[in-house]
This record gives C-alpha cells, structure tokens and sequence, in this order.
C-alpha cells in the first residue's frame, strides 16, 4: 500500500510539473512551427549557396525559391505578431523576427 501511495505522489508530480512547465501554448506552436520554417529555408539558402560555388557542378537547388521561404517566413510572422497575446510567444516571436531580420541583411535580401 506505502508503494502505491508513493507511486502515485510521483504521477501526480510529474503531471503537476509536465503541465506547469513543459506544455506550449497554441500561440507557442504556431510561433514554434514559423521557426522550424525559418530554419529550413536558412539551410535550403546555404546548401543552395554552396553548390553554385562549385565550379563545373550544375546547380540542382535554387538560392531564390529559398529566399522566397525566408520572404514567406517574414510575410507569416508579420501578420501572427499584432494577434498573439501570450507573453511567451510574443518574445519568441520577437526573437524569431530578430533573428530574420539579421539573417536578411547578413544574405541582402530585401
């Protein structure tokens, strides 16, 4: 019975902790899934890069349709920033805006 009892005083924590700490808002994951977007046209932009660089190899990738991602990442967090209203995700969205804005001017795109 003492096994029990303390088995579930361990549930109940770790449900307790899940909740209060790990869980995202829906605010959270759209923000989250802008960044994973991001992430992947910045290495789409960089693979791209690469193999234009390399001399007598034909390019497969396109450096534009990632710019374009980046563009449409930009486009996104714009329209999502007036509607959030969880604090969390306004710094994350912050942040993720910090971070396109940085990667635009470092790359030149408009």
């Amino acid at each position: 019975m003492k096994k029990f009892i303390f088995l579930a005083v361990i549930v109940a924590t770790g449900y307790l902790a899940y909740t209060n700490f790990f869980q995202t808002s829906a605010e959270e994951k759209l923000v989250s899934n802008l960044e994973k977007e991001f992430q992947t046209a910045t290495q789409n932009y960089i693979a791209a890069n690469r193999q234009a660089a390399e001399p007598g190899l034909v390019a497969i990738t396109d450096p534009e349709k990632a710019e374009r991602q980046v563009k449409e990442v930009r486009k996104k967090l714009k329209e999502l920033l007036p509607t959030l209203t969880d604090d969390k995700a306004i710094a994350r969205a912050k942040e993720l805006e910090a971070k396109i804005q940085n990667f635009c001017q470092k790359n030149e795109i408009e």
